[in-house]
């Protein structure tokens, strides 16, 4: 079977046949930028759950084709590429916008553009990595806007996360036996430290620590999640191009925030908050989030373990993944 072949039977298989689905894009204008979203379910009239994607500039759309069929019989589901990524690039320059709170901003404009659209008044959101720190300060400023709010691989303490990470590629390496890696870990002297957190400093420590399982678990490598961009039914390749060119523009623009985050002292919610953990994930490592979650008030608050994932839960357990948000997430919908 050619490339081609295979990248024809994934479109095939994401097409949603029956008549009550819902499979359209659009490009919407968010905060003055114009930004490229997915809709898709099986049924238009179940809830809207929104995804918002990691990275920085890590569009979910290439590769929600593994993981996302299954929650599009229950939701519909919206992937969107945030400004500066993918395919909404093409309206970001030197002056445009990349701060925090505009991608903040950019969130409640969508939602407000999606209850036109779907005759909805809140929505689910789902955020993943980066994308769940705007999604926990979207959940604490506009919780009029939520029915509930789903952290994935959440990130909460920007200095506390590469504390831990650097712990486990150190801690990993030692016990490997890997002077590699020990040489040049130790390298980079006080991690994180008070030297200024370079992208080659953090490269190194990332690198080790997904070496070691902190990505994907039980694995040194993650080709099934970078390379699955290739096959997708949603990017061609001219699209797949400005993945690139989108990190290549917003991180060293947003890395100081992502870096210096820190929402631990923010644990009153009046919406439903719920955590999907990877047991393994050492890229945004569960200890923070563990001590964050325990303070945290909400109306309700739940937390879904995953023994066998790291940082891509929806990508390792996709079954599991599903059930959650089935057993867990659904049910607020209703309220």
């Amino acid at each position: 079977m050619t490339d081609d072949v295979g990248r024809a039977v994934i479109a095939d298989l994401n097409v949603i046949p029956n008549p009550q689905a819902v499979d359209r894009t659009a490009v919407v204008e968010l905060g003055g930028v114009e930004q490229f979203v997915s809709i898709r379910g099986r049924d238009r009239a179940n809830p809207v759950l929104l995804v918002c994607h990691g990275g920085p500039a890590v569009p979910s759309l290439p590769t929600s084709w593994i993981w996302q069929r299954g929650v599009e019989d229950y939701f519909t589901v919206v992937n969107y590429d945030q400004r500066g990524s993918g395919r909404s690039v093409g309206g970001v320059d030197d002056d445009t916008d990349l701060s925090v709170d505009r991608y903040v901003d950019d969130i409640v404009e969508l939602v407000d553009w999606l209850r036109g659209e779907l005759g909805v008044e809140r929505v689910g959101l789902l955020g993943h990595s980066w994308g769940s720190i705007l999604g926990v300060l979207l959940a604490r400023r506009r919780p009029d806007l939520l029915w509930a709010y789903v952290g994935v691989g959440q990130l909460i303490s920007g200095p506390d996360n590469e504390a831990e990470v650097f712990a486990h590629a150190v801690r990993s390496a030692t016990a490997d036996g890997n002077s590699e890696a020990l040489a040049e870990l130790r390298a980079l002297g006080d991690y994180p430290g008070t030297e200024p957190l370079t992208v080659e400093r953090i490269v190194v420590c990332r690198r080790w620590a997904q070496h070691y399982g902190g990505l994907s678990a039980y694995r040194a490598e993650s080709l099934y999640f970078f390379e699955s961009e290739s096959l997708s039914p949603h990017y061609s390749a001219d699209d797949r191009e400005l993945i690139g060119r989108g990190q290549s523009i917003t991180l060293p623009r947003v890395l100081d925030d992502v870096l210096g985050f820190d929402a631990s002292d923010q644990v009153e919610f009046d919406v439903p908050m719920v955590q999907f953990l990877g047991r393994h994930d050492f890229t945004t490592p569960t200890a923070p989030v563990e001590r964050w979650f325990d303070r945290v008030t909400a109306p309700s608050k739940d937390v879904l373990w995953f023994e066998h994932s790291a940082h891509l839960c929806m990508h390792e357990e996709p079954g599991r993944f599903v059930v959650g948000l089935v057993d867990l997430v659904l049910p607020h919908a209703a309220r």
